[in-house]
């Protein structure tokens, strides 16, 4: 049982993993032309069989500029680094899909989205989910990724009605009713069930309102009716935990997934380069001279 979870949990972090590493590549759109195609133009790298031109990595260039024109300006890249850095865009796509179609992986209508997401997954499927042991020497060695500012443990009330949060407050100060009661038979919040109880969150994690307030109490204080486009909390303050490390229990899951996603990350480098080699990715020396020239 424990294998099976284990590798499911594996197939959704590379599932995950493939999903952002493609993002990139799938935003800026997939054209792998015919040889037919691309005859009488300049051609500027090769993949095996497989043709990059200049009209191909110039089209690339201006939808990058089109689809992230809204983002901050690098102004540390070159026009020449932005041009190496789209031709190996262009060139790792082209490898994954010739190792997909090498792999005999299916998809419909020769979707090239699909076949690299699928190819990446197949890829991915030879790293391995890091062990407990592995996951602690890494939490050791980068300890310090894991500071944390104050922290609150919070039991809400949220109801549509002011008077009735005065109310509950009142009846919960005179012990006339629990909160855990109160938040089970009155609250909107999705975690009334759980008897209000809310995840261990740090202050910029509250809503603005509330994170004005919180600071201000002490444990087991109730706040005032707190307004906010959601209706009136009441909040309880359980626990401060003091600013400091996360301890591995708290983050054993979200370390894992960092190290299983960093070995996957290795392993496609890894991959892609010795992929270069065998598929014989070559870039004319004219071209690769011009670019540096820039």
């Amino acid at each position: 049982m424990f294998h099976k979870l284990t590798q499911l949990k594996s197939e959704t972090v590379i599932r995950s993993f493939c999903y952002h590493s493609c993002f990139f590549l799938l935003l800026l759109g997939i054209s792998l032309n015919s040889a037919c195609e691309k005859r009488g133009q300049e051609i500027i790298a090769t993949v095996g069989e497989q043709q990059i031109t200049k009209k191909q990595l110039e089209e690339r260039i201006q939808k990058y500029k089109a689809d992230f024109s809204h983002a901050a300006p690098q102004e540390n890249v070159t026009p020449a680094e932005l041009k190496q850095f789209i031709l190996d865009q262009l060139i790792d796509e082209t490898l994954i899909v010739m190792e997909g179609r090498k792999r005999g992986l299916a998809v419909k209508e020769d979707n090239l989205e699909q076949l690299i997401r699928k190819t990446m997954i197949d890829l991915g499927r030879k790293v391995s989910y890091p062990s407990r042991q592995e996951t602690l020497e890494y939490y050791r060695k980068h300890k310090k990724n894991y500071l944390v500012h104050k922290r609150y443990e919070t039991t809400q009330i949220l109801v549509a009605d002011e008077h009735l949060a005065w109310e509950l407050k009142e009846k919960i100060e005179k012990q006339q009713l629990s909160m855990e009661e109160a938040a089970k038979k009155y609250s909107l919040g999705e975690e009334a069930s759980q008897g209000g109880h809310l995840p261990v969150m740090q202050l910029h994690d509250f809503l603005p309102e509330i994170a004005k307030i919180i600071p201000q109490l002490k444990p087991d204080q109730i706040s005032p009716a707190i307004h906010s486009p959601y209706g009136y909390h009441l909040m309880r303050l359980d626990h401060l935990l003091p600013a400091g490390f996360e301890t591995f229990s708290e983050v054993e899951n979200k370390v894992k997934d960092e190290l299983y996603a960093l070995k996957l990350r290795n392993h496609f480098s890894q991959w892609l380069a010795e992929a270069r080699v065998r598929y014989q990715v070559t870039i004319p020396a004219p071209y690769l001279e011009a670019v540096n020239e820039k």
